[in-house]
């Protein structure tokens, strides 16, 4: 049985490590150790992540995902990390909290937006997960014990919920998150944290943002007792303040700093997500809008404004304020995308398809133009267009779940019932719901009996699912 569990794996997660590895790192060993591999960590994060987002409440703004993915991927060309085939996930959480999973596996919460103050102090923290990656700590972590079983442990109780149904033997959120954070040491913490400066510092980041992201962070862990601090894993944040503060003392101080202003428009849908009461906010930002701001907090209020006046239906005043913004800034995608937004919110569907497909020229393949076109195509009674649009969206994007929703239901729309099914089963396969994503195929199979190339892909599609159910059943 357990020779048999290993070839699952060995087929589940990938080749395992079947050489020494070159680096630097202590040797992971090799298949006859169940070391896990790169190649071992890739799979085995996709797989958590795909259970993972079964019940996560994730953030579907398109804008902040664009703005996420481009961030990680320009912070990533001065990093160490070897392997950059990401994955993100934007949790609608309004708590301070990031973390990084085995193969990549990036996750946010919209509080890293909604607490941080500059671009610097959030990309510390991105910096710093991306250093548990380079680092491999995960893979690191599992030297004095069997990688299998981790593994097991990792992914049992999810394997459970799903093979049984039982919602309630899941350890998904941050329970999960929790338990992949305790194979980080404070060794691992420590290394992250001076390898995330040093990667900071190269994208060309403020140095004393890290020092003034953990003074964010020790406000927010007010009462724990500093005398007990050894007992915790991860080294509490004065301890980290000093060591930051030292590292930045090396450093000699530029007139300059990145510090983009689509962070601070991105900070601004987040808080207009988080508001409970959009008029108050509205205030806020007109009070703030008085004040004597640079210019960059300025213009990102005035943008947070038009989201309001726009989430309370004033849309003559969110366009006249969008429309300021565009003359201001001719060139931000951001900004004329929000006339869209605009246009899309009061129905306005022959105005934002122009404006879409005018964008859309000269930003081909834009995720988020993208995804507001199909929208307004939508909304004008045009499912065939925006199925054109999300189809090519979904090759570009073919790991997001949330465009494959889409596609579902703009093919629902224009009467492809086959890549309706086939859509909702992508959709549910990345989101954990194996049993739903197979009957959505047994759906689209019994359609597709004069279809041979689509009939082929849709069993092939089925066995891989038959084959990851299996193995999750045999993990528990």
């Amino acid at each position: 049985m357990k020779t048999y569990l290993f070839l699952i794996l060995l087929s589940l997660f990938g080749v395992l490590a079947n050489a020494q590895n070159n680096d630097s790192l202590p040797s992971l060993g090799d298949a006859s150790s169940g070391s896990i591999s790169l190649a071992g960590e890739y799979d085995l994060g996709r797989l958590w992540l795909s259970l993972f987002r079964s019940s996560a409440k994730e953030y579907n703004d398109p804008i902040t995902k664009s703005y996420v993915k481009d961030f990680i991927y320009r912070i990533s060309e001065s990093s160490e990390v070897r392997d950059r085939r990401y994955e993100f996930i934007i949790l609608d959480d309004a708590s301070i909290n990031a973390f990084a999973a085995p193969g990549g596996i990036i996750g946010i919460n919209t509080g890293m937006f909604l607490k941080t103050e500059t671009e610097g102090q959030f990309a510390s923290v991105m910096c710093h997960e991306l250093a548990h990656l380079s680092q491999r700590h995960y893979a690191r972590s599992q030297q004095n014990s069997s990688p299998l079983t981790n593994a097991l442990i990792l992914l049992g109780s999810v394997a459970t919920a799903v093979v049984t149904a039982n919602p309630q033997a899941i350890l998904i959120a941050p329970a999960l998150i929790q338990q992949l954070a305790t194979n980080y040491t404070r060794d691992n913490e420590r290394e992250a944290d001076r390898i995330g400066f040093r990667n900071l510092v190269n994208a060309g980041f403020d140095p004393k943002s890290q020092s003034q992201m953990f003074q964010i962070l020790q406000k927010t862990q007010g009462g724990i007792n500093e005398e007990y601090s050894y007992l915790f894993t991860h080294p509490i944040p004065k301890e980290r303040i000093t060591d930051a503060r030292i590292r930045e003392t090396s450093i000699d101080d530029k007139k300059s700093y990145r510090n983009s202003l689509e962070f601070y428009l991105v900070k601004a849908r987040a808080e207009v997500n988080n508001s409970k009461n959009m008029k108050s906010l509205e205030d806020l930002y007109i009070s703030k809008l008085k004040n004597n701001l640079n210019s960059k907090i300025s213009t990102s209020n005035k943008y947070g404004l038009s989201l309001t006046l726009k989430e309370q239906k004033k849309f003559d005043e969110a366009i006249k304020i969008a429309s300021e913004l565009v003359k201001e800034n001719p060139t931000n995608l951001i900004f004329q995308t929000n006339i869209l937004e605009i246009y899309l919110a009061e129905e306005n569907s022959p105005e934002a398809i122009s404006l879409g497909e005018e964008l859309l020229k000269v930003h081909t393949d834009n995720y988020f133009i993208s995804y507001y076109l199909s929208k307004a195509y939508i909304l004008n009674g045009d499912p065939d267009k925006a199925e054109e649009v999300l189809i090519n969206l979904s090759k570009i994007n073919p790991e997001d779940p949330f465009v494959w929703y889409e596609l579902a239901e703009a093919q629902g729309l224009s009467g492809n019932i086959i890549g309706l099914h086939r859509s909702r089963a992508e959709y549910f396969v990345l989101t954990g719901r194996y049993d739903s994503a197979i009957y959505q195929l047994r759906e689209g199979l019994k359609l597709s009996k004069n279809f041979f190339e689509i009939r082929e892909s849709i069993i092939n599609k089925l066995e891989q699912i038959y084959q990851t159910k299996r193995a999750l059943k045999d993990l528990t």
